[in-house]
Order: C-alpha cells, then structure tokens, then sequence
C-alpha cells in the first residue's frame, strides 16, 4: 500500500495536536520518510523533505498556521 498526501496531511495534523515544536516534528516526518522509503508517491516525498527540512534552520521554518494550510492541502491533494 502506498503512503498518500492524504495520509501524511492527516498525520502531520495529529503531529501539530501535540504542540508546535520543529524539531520534534522534523524527525517525526524524516522517520516517515525512512519507513516508507520508494514507497510513496512523488508528491509525498517532496512534502516530507519539505518537513524534514524546518530543522536545518529558521529560513526552512512554518509557523503552525502556515504547517496547519500546508497539512490541508495535502489533505485535498495539492
């Protein structure tokens, strides 16, 4: 089964339930991209490596507004 935006948007809403911390849902999104690896769609990969790359600094950062509209669009497929 392929992991979907879908998913991923479902689940980095549950992430943000927990709080805004970047790092921690950094790793949350880089150990998603380790599970899954070639296994989720082009779209999907892109978004996780957009997650995964808030933690290298401030400039890659979202607020939890704009990580609440990204989750969305996922959600409703780009």
């Amino acid at each position: 089964m392929t992991y979907t935006a879908k998913d991923f948007g479902l689940e980095l809403l549950d992430q943000l339930k927990m709080g805004l911390d970047v790092v921690r849902i950094a790793r949350w999104a880089h150990q998603k991209y380790m599970n899954f690896g070639i296994e989720v769609e082009e779209s999907v990969q892109q978004a996780i490596l957009q997650i995964v790359a808030m933690e290298e600094g401030p400039e890659f950062e979202m607020d939890e507004k704009e990580l609440i509209n990204f989750a969305k669009n996922l959600i409703n497929n780009l």
